[in-house]
C-alpha cells in the first residue's frame, strides 16, 4: 500500500504539472526521466530520491514548500510574482527593491512587537 505522504506529494506534483500545461511525456523529457517513473511517482508507487525530486520541482519551476505546504498556495504565488518582477529589474532596481522590502519588514515587525 503507498505511503501517505508519497500519494500526497505525488498528487501535488500531478495537479502543479497541469497547471504548467505539461503532459507527463513533456515532463518526463524535461527531466530526463522515463515516463513511466513520472506515472510512479505521481501515483504515490515510487518513492522518489532527492535528485529527482529536486528536478521535477525545478522543472516544474515551482519549490518544496508549494509541493509539501500546499495551504501556502497563496503566499507561494505572491512569492513567484515578487520573485519575477525582481528578476527582471536592472541590478541598482534590485538593490532598491531589496532595501525598500527590509525597511518595510522591519517597520510592521517594530509595529506588531515582533
Amino acid at each position: 500500500m503507498p505511503n501517505d505522504v508519497l500519494v500526497k506529494g505525488g498528487a501535488r506534483l500531478r495537479a502543479l504539472r497541469k497547471e504548467r500545461g505539461y503532459t507527463q511525456e513533456q515532463l518526463a523529457e524535461r527531466t530526463n526521466l522515463s515516463t513511466r517513473h513520472i506515472a510512479g511517482i505521481e501515483k504515490g508507487e515510487a518513492n522518489p530520491s532527492f535528485e529527482v525530486l529536486y528536478t521535477i520541482i525545478s522543472a516544474l519551476g515551482t519549490s518544496f514548500d508549494a509541493v509539501f505546504n500546499p495551504a501556502e498556495e497563496q503566499v507561494e504565488r505572491e512569492i513567484q510574482e515578487i520573485a519575477g518582477l525582481y528578476r527582471v529589474c536592472p541590478e541598482q532596481g534590485r538593490q532598491l527593491i531589496l532595501a525598500a522590502i527590509n525597511a518595510m519588514v522591519k517597520a510592521l515587525m517594530d509595529k506588531n512587537g515582533g
